[in-house]
């Protein structure tokens, strides 16, 4: 079966590549496998954020305890166009 990723959006900086707000929550999902064909096709606008839940806990837990989000990034640049 095909893992499905909850599916946000997220505003960057070109020049310095990090977000300017944190990521939105479209409240769609997407397929895993698509989005990581659309990210090798176009690397600049569809990403993976991954965490540990050691990063959000503080605890180590097993290694499988690790969430993935797909986020759409919109340069800032190109909301000026």
């Amino acid at each position: 079966m095909n893992k499905m990723l909850e599916l946000y959006k997220a505003v960057a900086e070109r020049e310095t590549g990090f977000w300017m707000d944190l990521p939105v929550s479209t409240g769609k999902s997407v397929s895993r496998d698509k989005w990581l064909s659309l990210m090798k096709e176009d690397p600049d606008h569809f990403q993976l954020a991954t965490l540990t839940a050691e990063e959000l806990t503080g605890y180590s837990l097993a290694d499988s305890d690790v969430i993935e989000r797909a986020v759409f990034v919109t340069w800032s640049d190109e909301m000026l166009q």
